[in-house]
């Protein structure tokens, strides 16, 4: 058969020495073209010999191939995908069962989705009208690469397919690294704040994008990642707020422009502290009432109770300060309600407002062009 117009491209890599994500081979008749000074493994150019042929009966594939054992003494892993793009349209019509079963297996190997079998994670892939690894937006990054940026707005959930990134403060001091399974971007997702710490690839890195409309749309539906999130958001904040801890217990001031108020909320829930959060907002003072982590009191404006702590995390600018213990009066008062119901409430009713501002802008906008 003539391969001419088909394209090999490493999509994802862990531990190869040869080569990388982002690497691409394109055919000539029943020829590989490499590049020069470029290598193939050889072990990889066998499995494509194989792989190659099928590519007839779907137009294109998603290969898992894993290279190891004794005849190689290679521990490396390669995802490899094999297109022609002038019939990406075919390709997404006639997608073969050999992919779909590739990329399921990828998937769950990922910690994310450990609470899958391989009939959830197939219907996940029929959520994302999946007809091709492209389309799962794998991306591979060189070395040094940005792929978050602080500030910016947050549109996407990243996975680490393979390598390593860092999330680095203003200074280019590294704050922690993460690696192959874990996942970065969710808590501007989540709070609908921007990217809160700037992301760099510390090796050549693969990471898969989900949008954040989708996750979204795929929380209510799988418990199984409602659970990872709720356990990654408070395993993030407790690492955020150890060194926090401290200050805590003997109380602790500041801006929200620095901490804000849900990071703050949760720091103190998570600490399980008691003692009294002011607050001196825009619009007035604001009171926060703890004991052992959960909120007993709060107003602010003429607000009590939850609505007052809605209203509250809506602010993005103020001073703030916590001292430890209650008044008498107090002690003995009950939780206004579930912590994470309250916030995530706010959380909610903040991005609702958002979207809002968004589409009275972009409506402003379509009316000056008339």
């Amino acid at each position: 058969m003539d391969y001419s117009g088909y394209i090999v491209k490493i999509a994802a890599e862990n531990d190869c020495p040869c080569h990388q994500a982002g690497e691409t081979f394109e055919c000539s008749g029943r020829a590989l073209v490499i590049p020069e000074k470029t290598f193939l493994c050889m072990t990889v150019a066998g499995d494509l010999a194989r792989a190659l042929p099928s590519v007839t009966e779907g137009g294109g594939m998603a290969v898992e191939f894993t290279c190891s054992g004794p005849e190689t003494g290679c521990a490396g892993r390669l995802n490899f995908q094999i297109e022609k793009p002038a019939e990406n349209s075919r390709i997404r019509d006639a997608v073969s069962e050999k992919n779909i079963e590739a990329i399921s297996r990828l998937l769950l190997n990922l910690p994310m989705f450990a609470s899958f079998d391989r009939k959830s994670i197939r219907r996940l892939l029929d959520h994302f009208n999946l007809h091709g690894m492209q389309d799962l937006k794998f991306k591979p990054f060189r070395t040094g690469e940005i792929l978050l940026k602080k500030g910016e707005p947050g549109t996407h959930l990243h996975l680490i397919i393979s390598g390593r990134v860092e999330v680095i403060d203003e200074d280019d001091n590294i704050i922690t690294t993460l690696e192959r399974g874990d996942v970065f971007g969710e808590m501007s997702l989540i709070s609908g704040n921007p990217v809160g710490a700037t992301i760099r690839a510390g090796m050549p890195t693969t990471v898969l994008r989900l949008p954040g409309k989708d996750l979204n749309t795929l929380l209510p539906r799988y418990p199984g990642l409602q659970s990872f999130f709720t356990q990654l958001l408070a395993q993030r904040l407790t690492r955020t707020n150890t060194d926090r801890s401290q200050d805590l217990s003997s109380g602790m001031a500041g801006r929200l422009a620095e901490m804000p108020p849900e990071e703050l909320l949760q720091a103190l829930n998570l600490n399980r502290k008691t003692g009294v959060l002011s607050l001196q907002l825009e619009s007035g003072p604001a009171e926060i009432q703890f004991k052992n982590g959960d909120i007993i009191h709060s107003f602010y404006e003429k607000l009590t109770g939850p609505r007052a702590v809605i209203a509250i995390v809506k602010n993005r600018t103020g001073k703030f300060k916590f001292n430890p213990g209650l008044p008498p009066e107090s002690e003995n008062t009950k939780a206004i309600g579930n912590f994470m119901g309250i916030l995530m409430n706010a959380l909610k009713e903040m991005d609702e407002n958002l979207e809002k501002l968004n589409s009275v802008k972009s409506t402003g906008k379509e009316n000056a062009s008339w």
